[in-house]
């Protein structure tokens, strides 16, 4: 079992909006902290555009039901993260420049690079200003939780948890794999282009013609890099640096680390899986695009010892009791804090019923994208639920 650091930060790289409002176009109030209309537009517009930028039209539309489904967890979020600032305030919490650049340090550590981490930052659209306030908000929820007494799980707690969950600690067959990714995918290209044409000069046929044009060439240096990397597999790192179209993983050399089947799309998987170690595949299609893959490592299956396991189990059992701290203490301001919506389609009722009226077409639209029947039962479920 696999366990990764649980972030206890509900910010999510968002601005608080909890400073006085200069528009009288007020939509949220919670407590005495007001949102305006624009603030919660520039936010919650970044993030749906953030979340959906690789999704089809349909559903980047305000009404789609992906759409609506992002605007409810946005506004929780709002909710969440401006009692807390309240709290912040009340506990007089405050984070220092010392521990706000050293809470930075750690995220880019964890990123593998300043290079990459910055990346993230690009795509992500967020500001010098609002990572540093982010990173504060990491500071003040960390020494929220410290004050609200919540204690380190026990030896006695891991090996609980661990003789009880043993199912949890099979791993079943892994391979550790590097990809170079070329994005080949028509939509995608088409929406570049698109955008790039800031004064619409270029004509559907144009348009197309461009993504053509565009995805041959794409296919060709493919076919060049695959087989400079065939040649010399220890360029492959080199080459994964230089030609990756996947941000996330490109200054790692293309690692994704250790993966199961189940962690990659099946097209890649046959592939990467079948590979001998130090060998690199032929260029593999699936619906990210393009990708050469290199096996550095196989693992077979099997259990995980007590040993192997119990410092990472054990952090992530004492990451878990304050993440409970903290929802224990976000659900008694909830409780009694005095939240308005002023503009009621923003309203907890408001938006079941969005989300309701959005689920038909939801539906309709995997149908005709032949979205296997299993996930359409998902759905048909959820709507059943919400009636």
């Amino acid at each position: 079992m696999k366990y990764t650091k649980i972030a206890l930060t509900l910010f999510c790289s968002l601005a608080l909006f909890c400073g006085c409002t200069k528009d009288s176009d007020i939509v949220l109030k919670i407590n005495d902290k007001s949102i305006t209309r624009a603030e919660f537009n520039e936010d919650y517009n970044r993030i749906k555009n953030s979340q959906l930028k690789n999704a089809p039209k349909e559903i980047q539309k305000d009404d789609s039901y992906a759409a609506i489904a992002i605007k409810e967890r946005f506004v929780n979020d709002l909710i969440v993260r401006s009692l807390l600032e309240q709290e912040f305030e009340k506990r007089k919490i405050e984070a220092s420049e010392k521990e706000i650049k050293d809470k930075k340090a750690q995220i880019i550590a964890q990123f593998g690079s300043e290079e990459q981490f910055n990346n993230v930052l690009k795509e992500n659209k967020i500001t010098e200003q609002r990572l540093n306030s982010d990173m504060a908000n990491e500071v003040k929820i960390a020494k929220l939780i410290d004050s609200l007494g919540a204690k380190e799980a026990t030896n006695a707690e891991v090996e609980k948890y661990y003789k009880q969950n043993k199912d949890q600690f099979v791993l079943p067959e892994r391979i550790r794999a590097s990809h170079i990714l070329f994005d080949v995918n028509a939509e995608s290209l088409k929406r570049k282009i698109t955008e790039a044409d800031k004064e619409a000069k270029l004509s559907g046929a144009d348009i197309d013609k461009k993504v053509k044009e565009e995805i041959a060439r794409k296919e060709k240096l493919a076919q060049e890099v695959r087989q400079k990397a065939a040649d010399n597999p220890k360029s492959f790192a080199e080459l994964a640096r230089q030609y990756s179209e996947d941000s996330a993983t490109a200054q790692n050399g293309g690692d994704l680390g250790f993966v199961t089947r189940t962690n990659v799309v099946k097209e890649f998987a046959d592939a990467a899986f079948s590979q001998k170690v130090g060998t690199v595949s032929p260029i593999i299609k699936t619906q990210f695009g393009e990708h050469i893959i290199l096996v550095t490592d196989k693992a077979a299956a099997g259990v995980q010892s007590f040993a192997s396991v119990k410092s990472d189990l054990k952090a992530y059992l004492t990451e878990q009791k304050k993440i409970q701290t903290l929802r224990n203490l976000i659900n008694g301001l909830k409780q009694n804090a005095k939240i308005e919506y002023v503009d009621l389609s923003l309203s907890p009722d408001n938006i079941k019923k969005q989300l309701e009226e959005a689920l038909p077409k939801q539906i309709d639209f995997q149908k005709k994208q032949g979205v296997p029947k299993s996930k359409l039962k998902i759905l048909d479920k959820t709507k059943k639920e919400q009636k």
